[in-house]
């Protein structure tokens, strides 16, 4: 039964999109609160350091040159391939268990922050 529950868990979280909707939608934000509330805390900030990213890189990319504009974007591909395999294994240790969302979220910043700092550095000087 136990293993059939972790399957279950494992294959609904296959996809942090929609897992990152489910725990927005059931538990409201709240650091010092329980596992699930926490959870929807590091769903919510990675939410927010991914817009952020987008709207940096949105503004980066249209001032560059073409030849830059595709430098950035095959780069951007690039981590955005590595960035979600990357985060899984750095938390696979607490995966299943009630603690894993909020690892891997918060995972998800930091590498989407680092990566905004990274995309800002594109930007041509005024």
């Amino acid at each position: 039964m136990r293993v059939m529950l972790v399957v279950a868990f494992l294959v609904g979280t296959a996809n942090a999109a929609s897992f990152s909707t489910e725990v927005e939608n059931s538990f409201q934000c709240n650091y010092e609160g329980n596992q699930q509330e926490m959870n929807a805390c590091a769903v919510r900030d990675y939410k927010n350091a991914d817009f952020l990213l987008n709207e940096k890189y949105k503004a980066t990319i249209s001032k560059l040159s073409p030849e830059k504009q595709k430098s950035l974007r095959h780069q951007q591909r690039y981590w955005l391939q590595s960035r979600d395999p990357r985060c899984k294994a750095d938390v696979k240790q607490s995966e299943g268990g009630s603690i894993w969302p909020l690892e891997y979220f918060s995972c998800l910043k930091a590498a989407t922050e680092l990566r905004t700092k990274a995309v800002e550095s594109w930007a041509p000087n005024p």
